[in-house]
């Protein structure tokens, strides 16, 4: 009887492999029939970029005179824009790199970003492809005396 319990124990391992490998080929094919490639986009041109940080910018009320852009030429082929932003002390940096982040990760974009102290000015680096793209830096600006909406 010993001899028999042995022969059945490694048949029912088998049995319940097939029956998991038959459960992920079906979780794979139902994966793959609800793929729909229209909801990937594509990055074709950096000036979207820009269209995201100016979407967030209206998302936050930045006006246009608080920002300045600046262009640096990192080389002969590439020029990076900085985006220095100038912010009241009420407004909420951290919420504006979320909101950004959001903009800008479903087009493989994404967002780093460093505060410097003591003045808590956020520095944003939006990256594609491992490339620093666009800069925004948030400084904030006791002067400037916006209403908080």
């Amino acid at each position: 009887m010993d001899s028999a319990d042995n022969i059945e124990a490694p048949a029912q391992k088998r049995g319940w492999i097939v029956i998991l490998l038959l459960f992920t080929c079906v979780a794979a094919l139902v994966l793959l029939w609800n793929y729909d490639p229209a909801d990937v986009k594509r990055l074709t041109n950096s000036a979207q970029i820009d269209s995201l940080i100016t979407r967030t910018f209206d998302d936050f009320g930045v006006t246009s005179a608080q920002i300045r852009v600046q262009s640096v030429e990192v080389d002969s082929l590439f020029t990076r824009k900085i985006y220095n932003v100038r912010v009241p002390s009420h407004f909420s940096k951290t919420s504006f790199h979320l909101r950004l982040h959001e903009h800008s990760y479903p087009f493989s974009v994404y967002t780093t970003a460093t505060v410097q102290f003591p003045e808590r000015n956020l520095r944003i680096h939006l990256l594609h492809n491992d490339t620093v793209q666009r800069s925004v830096y948030l400084n904030t600006d006791t002067r400037l005396n916006l209403s908080a909406d």
